[in-house]
């Protein structure tokens, strides 16, 4: 069984960049994407995924707030918050206390993704 995936950024670059890079991927398969926080909870209830990549900075509905009523409804959602926001002390601790499992910047993600992902559905 493939590792299912549900993407949530408002950056229409990105997350063609990171679909693109996971459609190479034999063990993962994306089963949604959202372009903005609302939207992504719901799509993520909906399609049970075994992971959801959140970018954190999202009109609307931020990323932090998402994540939280993602874990609520589906704690066992493995949660990787990803964001081009300096990730100080400040922010690490926010990204955890909103429920994300993980984090990564933007800027690590063409290398580190992938391994990210197959990591936290191990851990799982």
């Amino acid at each position: 069984m493939p590792i299912r995936v549900v993407l949530i950024d408002d950056d229409a670059d990105f997350l063609w960049l990171i679909r693109f890079s996971l459609q190479l991927e034999h063990d993962i398969t994306v089963v949604g994407e959202a372009d903005e926080g609302e939207t992504g909870v719901a799509l993520a209830l909906r399609q049970q995924p075994d992971i959801v990549v959140m970018d954190l900075m999202m009109p609307r509905l931020d990323g932090f707030e998402a994540t939280k009523r993602i874990k609520r409804s589906r704690p066992a959602v493995k949660v990787l918050a990803v964001t081009s926001l300096s990730l100080d002390n400040a922010i690490r601790q926010e990204v955890y206390r909103s429920g994300a499992d993980a984090f990564l910047g933007k800027l690590d993600a063409a290398t580190a993704l992938v391994p990210m992902i197959r990591s936290l559905h191990k851990a799982a």
